[in-house]
């Protein structure tokens, strides 16, 4: 692989359960208020965390970062990373710790709590060492037995390292080591692909408070894993209950604001002097009040500094997605009609009213657009069909070529009907999907257009594929940094694989010859060139396999990934120093305390 990389957001949570219908849209985004249903867990021992800090705080210490709307007050927010209320943003990225985080600026995993790793080739296990000087807010030890918990649920919650490693291969060795051993299919699996799996760990369970559910999952028959995997979602931890392994622990949080100070047990944040207010200063009013000089990545703001006229990571995890269902007959059988579709849609436009200065995908291949060239030939991608742009021309051609007709500016199906596609949305995505209606209604495609809320769209459509189009956040996309994990999810993944879910298209599929839309047709097997993916052994086979799916993928699905959200950073820059010349702000999810490791401290 290239020596310097850039890597996404490791922000991707995928339903965790298909059978808990409406909870898994939370888990999946984290900004849902769920229910407040009683759960039986509540009374498991859940008390308040005592925390040894500087309760003069705000006398004595600065405000680093004017903050969002993370207030967790009166049950908000759930410190449960599967429960419907939890918030992955600023709470997560503040709050908890990783094992370790990839780093753009030098190409590869840099640890924070491990210490390191070693591989044993012959039997395939890993064995993590992890640091001894890193504490819970509590004031007890973060030990092995709590990333071996985290790594566990992760398996037994189908988050995606079960397709690599049985949960049972994960255990202790000592207080500060443990040992991952990969499924015997995989004991040759590549190493950048093995090391997505659980480098980039965030600590946001603990042992203490979750090796209960390891200890049902590991004594449980199937017919009980239901179950507790339901008590699981439903485990409902407070702000004030919740134990934190990053650099910042809630102390404080009422009906104005949430307030973190520096987490007296971690190594780098005890010796801190300052503190993190949530829910005031948030976004344009913060700008207006002049008491945020500028954010991250906005081009309507002056004297920004020009190593950040652009972000780092072109990609944070979350791209917003057009998506195919399986309902219509000739949207499920033809790929020139899913074609056709992308190319009446003007996603340019779209992404600039949405989502403005932000760039579109224009390859539409599987593989997140913020590091596809390294795994796909620069001539392929050359060839690839750019789905962005609107047209006519070509969307008309297609539907001609696949037996439609138009008439009177309507279009009509090879049976002669007049064609209508069931178009529901989620009302997180009302002003896009408005205009992709737009779009296909004045190209004469007729539209059976509805919003509904997002929970309900979840449940009753999203789960069953029961729609034509539809438009949602598509955390296949960046999900972990390498080809497989990519195309994997959009192929087979349990919520929308193409082929496993909605089945648009086989297994084995006939495309293009590699590079040459116009050549003859050759065919492509997902699943053996996975498998081929997943084991290769040196960068140029991870290529032509990564590529022959990409170029499958772009002609089979077009117009997937529209566009990214891209994260905004608050700092004072008036108030604040920050050394510039310093590569932190290119780690991956440029997390706040990396900010403040290299630098930024008060100016006066």
């Amino acid at each position: 692989m290239p020596e310097k990389r850039r890597r996404p957001v490791a922000v991707s949570r995928r339903t965790v359960l298909a059978l808990t219908g409406a909870v898994g849209v939370g888990t999946i985004a984290g900004c849902l208020g769920g229910d407040d249903d009683d759960s039986d867990l509540l009374d498991q021992g859940l008390e308040t965390v005592d925390v040894d800090y500087n309760e003069n705080y705000e006398e004595e210490m600065n405000e680093a970062v004017p903050g969002g709307a993370v207030n967790p007050y009166n049950g908000e927010y759930i410190f449960n990373p599967y429960h419907t209320s939890w918030n992955p943003g600023d709470a997560q990225e503040t709050s908890f710790e990783y094992l370790a985080v990839y780093s753009t600026a030098e190409g590869g995993f840099v640890p924070r709590v491990a210490e390191g790793w070693e591989h044993d080739d012959e039997t395939g296990v890993t064995r993590i060492e992890i640091s001894d000087e890193y504490g819970w807010s509590d004031g007890s030890p973060i030990t092995s037995a709590d990333f071996v918990t985290a790594l566990k649920l992760s398996a037994y919650l189908d988050q995606g390292i079960e397709t690599y490693v049985d949960p049972a291969d994960i255990t202790t060795d000592g207080d500060y080591a443990f040992e991952i051993k990969p499924r015997e299919e995989f004991q040759d699996i590549e190493e950048e692909l093995w090391l997505n799996q659980w480098a980039e760990t965030l600590l946001n369970v603990s042992e203490a408070q979750y090796g209960q559910f390891i200890e049902q999952f590991e004594d449980a028959g199937d017919d009980e894993i239901e179950q507790i995997q339901e008590d699981i979602v439903s485990f409902e931890p407070e702000w004030d209950q919740a134990l934190f392994s990053g650099p910042f622990v809630y102390v404080e949080a009422n009906e104005e604001y949430a307030d973190q100070v520096p987490n007296p047990e971690h190594p780098i944040a005890q010796d801190w002097e300052f503190y993190l207010r949530h829910g005031q200063s948030e976004d344009e009013e913060g700008l207006r009040a002049g008491e945020v000089d500028w954010r991250h990545n906005d081009p309507t703001l002056q004297d920004l500094p020009e190593k950040y006229d652009s972000p780092p990571v072109s990609y944070s995890g979350q791209s917003f997605a057009l998506l195919f269902g399986p309902e219509d007959e000739f949207i499920s059988d033809d790929p020139r009609v899913r074609q056709a579709l992308a190319h009446a849609v003007d996603f340019d436009t779209l992404v600039a009213e949405v989502a403005p200065d932000t760039p579109s995908d224009p390859y539409s291949c599987g593989i997140d657009a913020g590091y596809v060239e390294f795994f796909v030939e620069e001539s392929v991608l050359e060839a690839m069909t750019n789905y962005i742009p609107e047209n006519h021309d070509r969307a008309t051609e297609l539907l001609e070529d696949a037996g439609f007709t138009q008439e009177g500016g309507e279009w009509h199906t090879p049976d002669g009907d007049r064609w209508e596609l069931n178009f529901p949305v989620g009302d997180w995505f009302q002003a896009s999907s408005e205009m992709i209606y737009n779009n296909l209604e004045e190209f004469g495609i007729g539209v059976d257009y509805y919003v509904e809320e997002m929970q309900t769209w979840q449940s009753e459509v999203e789960d069953d594929s029961q729609f034509d189009i539809s438009v949602h956040l598509n955390y296949g996309m960046a999900r972990d940094y390498h080809a497989h994990a990519d195309l994997q999810e959009e192929l087979f993944g349990s919520t929308r694989g193409a082929v496993s879910e909605r089945e648009l298209f086989g297994n084995e599929v006939e495309v293009p010859e590699i590079g040459n839309p116009d050549g003859d047709m050759i065919t492509v097997n997902f699943e053996e060139t996975l498998s081929a993916l997943a084991t290769a052994q040196n960068e140029d086979e991870v290529i032509e396999h990564a590529t022959r799916i990409a170029w499958a993928h772009n002609h089979l699905q077009p117009g997937m990934v529209v566009y990214p959200w891209s994260e905004h950073y608050w700092v004072n820059a008036g108030e604040w120093n920050f050394d510039l010349e310093s590569d932190a702000w290119l780690t991956s999810n440029r997390i706040t305390h990396y900010f403040l490791e290299h630098g930024l401290e008060p100016s006066s």
